[in-house]
């Protein structure tokens, strides 16, 4: 308790030292940091009574901040901003977006400086206690480290989603309208929330910049980064699948309308087309489409257990690279995980487009709560239609071990891979995917051990 408390005093005095210093970046120039510094130090030898001229200059150099300040709380421009953003972008992936600016007063406005805003969420005590537990930072030095402030920094810019840079504008004249062009690259995956722009000007003395803030809403859904993937020779085991592929997705009976017949006796009574039953008298029951196709699963383990956030990222990341794999057109591929309930995403054949899944895995959250049961119960449902599965996991045990041997016994192929930063140890690939043991994929070079994996992964699932 007592640690908990002193750190939630430190992180309130880690919010108001940010604020003060975001305050003076924003509102001095270089000339007005120039003069506030020499006249703080002019300030501080001017305590000794035998130091006239510094507490002349101090209080000289005060005066003048203090006018300047005076000056430019009096803009008011008659401008209006409009931002134009992308529906998705994706992790660390370099991109931009528009944003309109109109001058509708009758002189240009000139020197001017846009910045845009993300939302911003300040970490609690156990995001901070937890993220102490697993940084390391070698570029950091000790006293930082123990203090946690530049940690405290990481996360806060985490938490908005992206960094913005002010764009110094070109001059707007009179009822005139420019579109100036920002650069936005995201740092997480999620949503990334913008609240407002703020227009700065440099007072007559090029000292402070005056401000003129401008509320404009707007989202962004960050998807999860993606690696490259050879293609996979995906193992081909059709398998009858009542309703056809419209329904797929549902649990239990299809009910897709394809046509009308007379009812016959045993039919359900579900199935009848209850207005045609009233039109006509007699009852009318639904026919489906049965077809034959290929049907694959990726499932993704939510626990996190004693793994980092960056494991479970790379795991999401691994996912979501995996939905994007060349894979053949007549088959399916149904992403399966938890979140506060097992959700079922199938894609392929028209069903549902990948960024539609992508969409999903962007606000998809570790747990932890261990309900590895409950979603290897819901995959037991309909292993019999499966022709082989992916799992992507940050945790491993027992358990999980037992329930791919189960698939193996089921002559299913599957294919296991864990993301954790371990010690490489090269090793027999084919072996590990045959054998149903996890192949590891280390946070810090996803993208060659997904290439390496990935190739004995197209023998493990043929």
């Amino acid at each position: 308790m007592i640690g908990r408390w002193l750190t939630q005093r430190k992180l309130r005095s880690f919010k108001g030292v940010s604020r003060v210093s975001l305050w003076f970046e924003a509102r001095l120039t270089n000339l007005g940091r120039i003069i506030f510094s020499t006249a703080f130090a002019a300030a501080v030898f001017g305590i000794d009574p035998n130091q006239t001229f510094a507490l002349q200059l101090a209080a000289g150099l005060f005066s003048i901040l203090t006018v300047a300040l005076l000056l430019s709380i009096r803009w008011r421009p008659n401008i209006t901003v409009s931002r134009i953003v992308p529906d998705t972008v994706t992790v660390e992936h370099p991109t931009s977006y528009s944003v309109s600016i109109r001058n509708y007063g009758s002189k240009p406005e000139a020197d001017l400086v846009l910045a845009d805003f993300l939302k911003t969420k300040y970490p609690v005590a156990v995001d901070f206690m937890r993220a102490s537990r697993s940084h390391r930072d070698r570029n950091v030095n000790w006293f930082d480290r123990v203090v946690g402030f530049p940690r405290w920094l990481a996360l806060v810019r985490r938490s908005r989603g992206a960094r913005l840079e002010a764009l110094n504008l070109p001059a707007i004249p009179p009822h005139t309208t420019i579109n100036v062009t920002l650069p936005l690259r995201a740092l997480r995956r999620g949503k990334l929330v913008f609240t407002h722009l703020e227009l700065r000007r440099p007072d007559p003395l090029g000292i402070f910049l005056a401000t003129h803030r401008i509320a404009c809403y707007g989202e962004v859904v960050s998807l999860p980064k993606r690696y490259p993937t050879p293609r996979l020779d995906w193992h081909s085991h059709r398998h009858f699948h009542r309703g056809g592929l419209t329904q797929i997705t549902t649990v239990g009976d299809s009910e897709e309308f394809v046509g009308l017949r007379e009812y016959r006796p045993g039919d359900p009574l579900r199935h009848i087309h209850w207005r045609s039953f009233a039109k006509r008298g007699s009852p009318v029951v639904k026919e489906h489409q049965d077809e034959y196709f290929d049907r694959h699963a990726l499932l993704i383990d939510t626990f996190l257990g004693d793994s980092s956030d960056t494991d479970f990222e790379t795991a999401v990341s691994i996912a979501a690279s995996f939905i994007l794999c060349e894979r053949p057109t007549d088959s399916i591929l149904d992403l399966v995980f938890i979140d506060r309930k097992v959700w079922r995403l199938t894609t392929g054949r028209g069903l549902s487009n990948n960024r539609q899944v992508l969409l999903q895995l962007a606000e998809l959250n570790p747990s932890t709560t261990d309900n590895f049961d409950q979603l290897a119960d819901y995959l037991r449902r309909y292993l019999e239609r499966l022709a082989s599965v992916i799992i992507v996991a940050t945790t491993w045990d027992g358990a999980r071990q037992t329930f791919v041997n189960e698939l193996q016994q089921k002559n299913l192929r599957c294919l296991v891979l864990r993301a954790c930063e371990a010690p490489h140890i090269p090793s027999d690939t084919h072996a590990n995917a045959q054998g149903g043991h996890p192949n590891t994929v280390r946070p810090s070079c996803v993208a060659q051990d997904i290439a390496r994996i990935t190739i004995a992964a197209g023998r493990a699932v043929r």
